[in-house]
C-alpha cells in the first residue's frame, strides 16, 4: 500500500499486523480522489475506521486542510501514527482512537468530506442514517461509503441521498450528498 498522489505520492504505509485490516486498494483510492478533484484540497476530512490510514494519508497528500482518524483498535491507531509520522503530515492530522458510535456523538465537525470503510459485516444504511444525524455534516459534505459489491448502497439514508455508485471488482464507493433527489450518475469500471 503506497500514497498515489499528491505531495506524498509513491511513499509506502504500513498495515497493522494480523488485525484483519482490509486496506483500501490503491488502483480505488486513485479513482476515489480523481473523482474528488480539486474537492479534496483544503478540506477538513473525515477518516472513519481509518484501519492504517491510507484513505486521510492520501486526502493529506492531495492538499487536504486537515484530517481525524477515527478506529476503535490500538494496533491500527498505533500503524496509523506511524503512517502520519513516516509521511511528515503530522501538523495537520488528528488520530483519535475511539467507536465510530461513541465519536459521532462527541465530534462537532463540521467536515467537508467523510470517508467511511467499516468491516465488511457492518450494514452501511444505519451506520449513514447516524451520520446524517450526528451535525457534523454541512450543506456540501460528501460523505462516501465504501462497502462490499454484494452489499447494496442505500438510496437514502436520513437525510443523505445517494448520488453516485462507482464499483471497482468486489468494492463499491458510494457517494451521498445531503438533500440531493434521487440517484446520479452510477458507473462501473
Amino acid at each position: 500500500m503506497r500514497v498515489t498522489g499528491g505531495t506524498g505520492r509513491g511513499r509506502r504505509l504500513k498495515v497493522p499486523a494480523g488485525s484483519g485490516v482490509r486496506p483500501t486498494s490503491d488502483k480505488v483510492k486513485q479513482a476515489l480522489f480523481n473523482i474528488l478533484g480539486q474537492k479534496a484540497a483544503g478540506a477538513v476530512f473525515l477518516d472513519l475506521y481509518a484501519g492504517a490510514g491510507g484513505i486521510g494519508i492520501e486526502a493529506l497528500s492531495r492538499g487536504a486542510e486537515r484530517v481525524v482518524f477515527v478506529d476503535a483498535s490500538r494496533e491500527s491507531i498505533r500503524t496509523i501514527k506511524q503512517n502520519i509520522e513516516q509521511t511528515g503530515f503530522g501538523d495537520r492530522a488528528s488520530v483519535i482512537q475511539s467507536d465510530v458510535e461513541t465519536f459521532l456523538k462527541r465530534t462537532s465537525g463540521p467536515y467537508d468530506i467523510v470517508f467511511l470503510d467499516p468491516p465488511y459485516a457492518v450494514e452501511p444504511a444505519p451506520l449513514l442514517q447516524r451520520l446524517a444525524s450526528s451535525g457534523i455534516l454541512k450543506p456540501d459534505t460528501v460523505v462516501i461509503a465504501e462497502h462490499f459489491k454484494k452489499q447494496p448502497s442505500p438510496e437514502r439514508a436520513g437525510t443523505l441521498s445517494l448520488h453516485r455508485e462507482t464499483k471497482y471488482g468486489d468494492t463499491v464507493l458510494a457517494f451521498y450528498v445531503l438533500q440531493e433527489s434521487g440517484v446520479g450518475s452510477q458507473e462501473s469500471e
